[in-house]
């Protein structure tokens, strides 16, 4: 009997510990909405690293994941960083995102990027939008986002097996 609860505790343990691994390397998620269109689409499945973002191993252009609070109801969001603590962002009227004075090279986006924003990052934040601008709910209308609510780096899409591609 001992023999069976010591092979049941290892099977257990061992679960447990690959489960870890998936919860902080490798967890999937369920994209669902058109923000981030054409770039990730409705329905498509990503993996994405919890490790990557406690360690801060992102940076402008990554897909994050974070948490956001919309009238008291917490919503799992995914967007593009664009910029980082201490950078300067502006949106001009041409529809162009300048950053620290550089025009981006966006050619990603789908739709116009309208908006009017001018700041500096701040300190453990990120500006970050949806690929599909006209679409997407993001830092132009939410702020900034506080480094501690981003969940996870989108590192791979694995769904449609036909769009398997790394971020």
């Amino acid at each position: 009997m001992n023999e069976v609860l010591k092979d049941w505790g290892n099977v257990i343990l061992r679960a447990g510990i690959i489960l870890l691994i998936f919860f902080f390397f490798f967890w999937p998620m369920k994209l669902e909405g058109s923000s981030m269109d054409p770039t990730l689409n409705d329905g498509d499945i990503v993996c994405m690293s919890r490790f990557f973002v406690q360690m801060g191993w992102y940076e402008k252009g990554d897909i994050v994941v974070f948490q956001y609070n919309d009238k008291g109801k917490e919503k799992t969001v995914l967007k593009r960083i664009l910029a980082t603590e201490g950078d300067h962002i502006r949106l001009l009227v041409d529809g162009s995102v300048e950053i620290n004075g550089e025009i981006l090279e966006e050619d990603y986006v789908n739709g116009e990027t309208n908006g009017i924003v001018d700041m500096v990052i701040p300190k453990n934040s990120v500006f970050v939008m949806g690929d599909n601008r006209e679409l997407s709910y993001d830092s132009r209308q939410m702020g900034v986002i506080s480094s501690d609510d981003l969940i996870g780096k989108v590192f791979f899409r694995w769904f449609p097996l036909n769009q398997m591609k790394d971020y």
